[in-house]
């Protein structure tokens, strides 16, 4: 049986790290102005050099690389456009271009997609890929989706959990759908698919750690953190689970240029030398993160810079990276 992509990415208690996409500088004041100059609405990101960032961010040997799941821009409530691509056309892509990475969704929008599309769409990264996928869900929290696509948004909840349900029926590869009358195809290369909630997504911790394979959440404060993380822990321990999920949060890097530069916290992140980066990541391993993501859309220097410098000095304090 084949190590699933959530063991790959975190393969022991120590605390791995990854990159969110887009890899892009845009909210930097920077980046601001340049795509003010281009015509580019705010949360529009620039894609140009995308694939070189994807190719790099896997070869310095980042464990992760997640994308967002955004059917429709609204510049008008959210004012972000994600990665723009598809979410499962573009991860075929990046199956292609890269090697070792885990590619992972955070987070599919569960209620407004059929679980069955979903489904044979994630088997087939899953193929595609060599068994490094993993499918972060969540039920969506843009109310002017759910009209547009036919959905009564009152009813996400219980239509994730049907979906989530669905879709590992369907991957199931000892038994067929409907009365073993027909088959989805491909298989996942993993036993199933890790399936990551992103947020609560209206269901309850119980339910998320019984059902789900790992939680992601917000970028949150030393203290509130940990608090979530103690809730976790208490979900599992509820149900006779001696060993919790593991816990995958984000950060939003601004990489200051100079090591001892002191921590200038912003929304989800700040501007930090990499001394007082790693003095915050080893505390947030000490309250039991397992994995984090890193932000980079207001980095006010170049991505490769910035890549090769954690690549240097941080990844190798976590885990075994590539020289």
């Amino acid at each position: 049986m084949s190590i699933s992509a959530l063991r790959k990415m975190i393969p022991s208690s120590r605390m791995t790290l990854g990159v969110e996409l887009p890899m892009d500088t845009d909210w930097s004041p920077e980046g601001l102005k340049q795509a003010k100059k281009e015509g580019r609405p705010f949360g529009v990101p620039n894609m140009e050099r995308h694939a070189e960032y994807a190719r790099l961010a896997d070869q310095l040997g980042f464990k992760s690389m997640w994308i967002r799941d955004v059917p429709f821009f609204d510049p008008h409530r959210f004012g972000d456009a994600a990665q723009l691509f598809d979410p499962f056309a573009y991860l075929g892509y990046l199956v292609a271009i890269t090697h070792d990475v885990i590619l992972a969704t955070g987070a599919i929008v569960l209620p407004l997609r059929h679980p069955y599309h979903v489904a044979k769409a994630a088997s087939t990264i899953d193929q595609l890929s060599g068994g490094r996928f993993i499918m972060g869900v969540a039920t969506g929290d843009r109310p002017v989706e759910f009209p547009i696509f036919g959905v009564e948004e009152e009813n996400k909840g219980e239509i994730f959990r049907q979906s989530v349900h669905m879709m590992k029926e369907a991957w199931k590869k000892d038994q067929m759908l409907f009365g073993n009358q027909l088959d989805l195809l491909p298989k996942p290369v993993q036993h199933t698919i890790p399936l990551a909630m992103a947020g609560r997504g209206t269901q309850t911790l119980d339910w998320i750690a019984q059902h789900l394979d790992a939680w992601f959440n917000y970028p949150r404060g030393i203290a509130s953190t940990e608090h979530q993380i103690g809730e976790w822990k208490k979900a599992h321990e509820d149900h006779g689970m001696t060993e919790s999920k593991p816990y995958i949060t984000a950060y939003h890097l601004d990489l200051h240029e100079h090591p001892h530069h002191p921590a200038k916290p912003f929304k989800f992140g700040a501007t930090i030398g990499r001394n007082e980066l790693l003095r915050h990541l080893k505390t947030l391993e000490d309250i039991g993160v397992s994995h984090v993501a890193f932000n980079f859309r207001h980095s006010q220097r170049p991505i490769p810079d910035v890549l090769h410098e954690l690549a240097e000095y941080v990844l190798p304090e976590f885990h075994h990276t590539k020289k």
